[in-house]
């Protein structure tokens, strides 16, 4: 009787020496039949059993993408299968392929890995490699999201915030920048605001300073120290001053449209330079803008008399306080102003109003009447915007 085990063993040792020479050098066979020698080192190693310690980046990327592309394929030729026994009515295969299927690991990167590497881009030399591996990990790792942590316990005296302090986490793609924000609560008896620190002892950062998302977490705390702090919403401006002299800082409008009003306390009081602060104490100020956005909205010709509509926005940051509006036409013997001078007692920041002129136009049809719209404050504080209406 013939041995059928022993000679299926012969015949594999035959085909492992007959090939082994092929292997030592990573020939493969493509489609066509052909031998190609491909060196060792071009094929990726096995993921699972990379050293995450030790392993290059490149080497990292290359084995992790070798290992989703055949999860990909084996996936697809079991799916294929699925369908084919389904078509079929061949109920044992299905179920059989759907268990592969389960049954199959897919590639991931484990929390483990994922702090090992984190680490390893921390310490890197090489930035530009960093930079692209921590790119490629963001978006292939689940447990990779670096978070900036702005944190601050506050002290009894803020009463109830003390007991849940400050906390606001930051979590976006690591190399992108991110504009670090400030703490607005006035003062407490610890000072004012002054900045973030990487300690809780030393100001690292301004509160409107851009930084680079890091690598791995980074916790700042907010500091606060005695002195001043100047805050200005409109331009971004925040200045934390301390010492026996201290002076404002100089605010560049963000446009023509923009009045610097002055510096303000909290209760709204307007400083006027003359105010001494005993040892230890803190103050705050705000910057305070009048900004009036004037637009025509739309001009209505009728008959016997037009109508000009128009809407006032307030983007500055405090109330414009009474305004006087004016529809002043170039010409008089053009135009004539029916329904007079308009008046509101205020708009809030960031609010807006609208209202209308009653006019009378003459003139032959195609003619351009023009005309402005001048919008006056308490202060003398002026904007205006052209008005044009054409003759029917």
């Amino acid at each position: 009787m013939i041995n059928t085990k022993k000679t299926v063993i012969v015949t594999l040792l035959i085909l492992v020496i007959a090939t082994a020479g092929l292997f030592a050098s990573g020939a493969v066979e493509n489609a066509d039949g052909e031998v190609k020698v491909v060196k060792v080192s071009d094929v990726p190693a096995d993921f699972s059993s990379l050293d995450m310690n030790t392993a290059s980046f490149t080497e990292i990327m290359n084995s992790y993408q070798a290992a989703v592309d055949n999860y990909t394929t084996k996936a697809e030729s079991i799916m294929e299968k699925m369908v084919q026994s389904y078509n079929e009515g061949n109920v044992d295969d299905y179920f059989d392929a759907k268990g592969m299927l389960r049954n199959l690991e897919v590639p991931m990167i484990t929390a483990e890995q994922t702090e090992i590497l984190a680490q390893r881009l921390s310490d890197s030399k090489d930035q530009a490699a960093a930079a692209e591996f921590a790119a490629w990990l963001y978006e292939n790792s689940m447990f990779y999201s670096p978070q900036i942590t702005l944190t601050k316990d506050y002290p009894e005296d803020m009463g109830i915030a003390a007991m849940f302090g400050y906390k606001y986490v930051i979590s976006t793609e690591p190399g992108s920048t991110v504009t670090l924000p400030s703490l607005d609560i006035g003062f407490t008896s610890e000072g004012v605001f002054a900045g973030w620190g990487v300690t809780e002892d030393k100001v690292t950062y301004q509160a409107g300073d851009e930084i680079t998302m890091p690598y791995s977490d980074l916790t700042l705390y907010a500091i606060f120290k005695t002195g001043v702090l100047f805050s200005d919403s409109v331009t971004g401006t925040e200045v934390f001053e301390e010492g026996d002299n201290i002076n404002a800082p100089v605010l560049e409008a963000p446009d023509e449209s923009y009045v610097f009003m002055g510096w303000y306390d909290a209760t709204g009081k307007k400083a006027d330079g003359s105010a001494e602060l005993d040892e230890g104490e803190s103050a705050a100020y705000y910057a305070g803008w009048k900004s009036v956005l004037v637009s025509v909205v739309r001009v209505t010709q009728g008959r016997r008399n037009s109508e000009v509509s128009f809407s006032i926005m307030n983007q500055g940051n405090m109330n414009t306080g009474s305004l006087t509006i004016e529809l002043v036409p170039e010409d008089s013997n053009t135009l004539t102003v029916t329904s007079g001078t308009l008046h509101t007692n205020g708009i809030r920041a960031m609010q807006s109003k609208s209202g209308s002129f009653d006019v009378k136009v003459s003139g032959n049809s195609g003619d351009v009447v023009k005309a402005t719209i001048v919008v006056t404050d308490s202060d003398g504080n002026s904007w205006k915007t052209p008005v044009e209406i054409t003759v029917k």
